[in-house]
């Protein structure tokens, strides 16, 4: 081979050499950059599947609905601080209710009434109306959806018709015909009243009945008073949402209720109920009466038409009796335990337990700012007397004296006492009460039982009340 063949060989084999070998790097350089991509997009897939995951835990948290915190009373200004674990921009619904054991009323119709949630589930919301003056009131916090205020990501977690949402808090109600789910809970607050904190509770629900919505209705109930309310606990298999009504009556022949307008509640989710129906006061024949009615707010009417019928014409049961316009309707009748003495007339006679209160309005015993009983207080007492006198011997009793806010502290203290000290004197002088262990305190106007904002609270609160068995 000539000198330039042996140099052109040896050319073309270092080209060939060469560009081999660049063929191999950019082979080996493909792979480690394909292998890079696969394991970036391996990464990548699976920090997706770990968020999309981590996002399905949160959004099912977020339909368990958990909610709890406080209403705090700053004489009279209402703060309600909640703590939940509702999604972050949740719109929260507060309103406060006059009336709330009947035809419940906002006390004011134009406030902004919504609060946020923030990032931690808390919300807070200062009630702007001053309620110092206001006897109760009703606090309700809601998160309502399919109506305005919840952003498409809250409805789509929560659901269109709030379907996802689970747990106590959970209330059905209806809208054109459809159902709907909210999240709801009320508490009672006594804005003049010494308490300054109202806790946000968990309700305990109860397991379903097994014939829950039939309509062969069955009602039990459990019957307690206290010295301003009766409190009736029910257990039914009536719908979720069943108006009831209540009233007491001081016999069997009276035609209007102690208090005009009657209490009212609706059935919860599981059958449960609570009626509590404010009273003046017990009398040996008094009653409680119970209706429900096809015309009645319930609160889901279509499916109740469906099932009870109009005029509730399909109910059978013991608690289901005719009504007046033609249909049936839901009743039964409660008669509490009657009082163990008999309340002079212009008193106000009540009980908790065993514990019996007799209030006795100060006009009727004591002109103004005066300590000596007036004459015309006689014939009260004398009535007190005609009933004290049958108790058993050893029957313990408490006279205590109240007065208003008017006027000094110390003032009104020594004559909440004198009055108490003169109702006393008198009994023990009956001779009549000598088996009896009686004594007398004053609290001025430290116990008020009403606000004295207006003058019926404050006339309520003079008062002189005689506490038989005390607690």
């Amino acid at each position: 081979m000539g000198r330039k063949a042996i140099w052109f060989t040896f050319i073309l084999m270092t080209i060939c050499f060469l560009v081999g070998c660049e063929s191999n790097r950019d082979k080996e350089s493909s792979g480690e950059e394909n292998s890079s991509i696969t394991v970036k997009n391996t990464n990548e897939a699976d920090k997706k599947q770990k968020e999309d995951s981590k996002n399905k835990k949160v959004k099912a948290d977020s339909t368990k609905i958990k909610l709890s915190g406080e209403i705090l009373n700053k004489n009279g200004k209402l703060v309600v601080k909640g703590k939940s674990n509702l999604m972050e921009g949740t719109s929260v619904s507060i309103d406060w209710l006059d009336r709330p054991f009947s035809i419940r009323n906002p006390v004011c119709l134009l406030c902004d009434k919504v609060a946020v949630v923030d990032k931690n589930g808390n919300f807070t919301y200062e009630i702007p109306t001053d309620l110092k003056s206001w006897g109760h009131i009703l606090v309700k916090i809601e998160v309502v959806v399919g109506g305005l205020g919840q952003t498409e990501e809250i409805e789509a977690v929560f659901g269109e018709h709030g379907e996802n949402l689970k747990g106590p808090f959970v209330s059905k109600h209806e809208i054109l015909g459809e159902e709907y789910q909210k999240i709801s809970t009320s508490i009672l607050v006594l804005p003049s009243g010494e308490q300054k904190v109202y806790p946000i509770k968990t309700p305990k629900r109860e397991k379903v009945p097994d014939d829950y919505g039939s309509p062969n209705v069955w009602i039990e109930t459990d019957l307690t008073n206290d010295h301003d309310y009766f409190y009736v606990k029910g257990k039914s298999n009536l719908l979720e949402g069943t108006s009831l009504t209540a009233s007491y009556y001081s016999s069997d022949d009276a035609v209007i209720a102690q208090n005009w307008v009657s209490s009212s509640a609706n059935v919860e989710s599981d059958g449960t109920f609570l009626l509590q129906i404010p009273y003046d006061t017990i009398t040996e024949n008094g009653s409680i009466v119970i209706t429900s009615k096809g015309n009645h707010s319930h609160v889901l009417k279509t499916k109740m038409k469906e099932i009870y019928g109009e005029q509730f014409e399909k109910l059978s049961g013991e608690q289901i009796v005719p009504n007046e316009e033609g249909g049936k309707m839901i009743q039964f009748v409660l008669h509490p335990k009657p009082p163990i003495v008999k309340a002079p007339e212009k008193t106000r006679l009540t009980t908790d337990g065993e514990e019996t209160k007799i209030q006795l309005p100060n006009d009727i015993l004591f002109d103004h700012d005066q300590s000596d009983l007036k004459p015309d207080a006689q014939k009260t007492l004398n009535e007190l007397i005609q009933s004290l006198e049958k108790l058993k011997a050893d029957t313990v009793i408490q006279i205590n004296g109240h007065t208003d806010n008017n006027g000094d502290d110390q003032y009104n203290m020594t004559l909440s006492e004198k009055r108490a000290k003169s109702v006393d004197t008198y009994l023990r002088q009956s001779g009549k009460v000598d088996h009896i262990k009686i004594s007398t305190t004053g609290y001025g106007e430290t116990m008020p039982i009403s606000s004295n904002e207006t003058e019926d609270g404050k006339a309520k609160n003079r008062r002189v009340e005689i506490v038989i068995n005390p607690r």
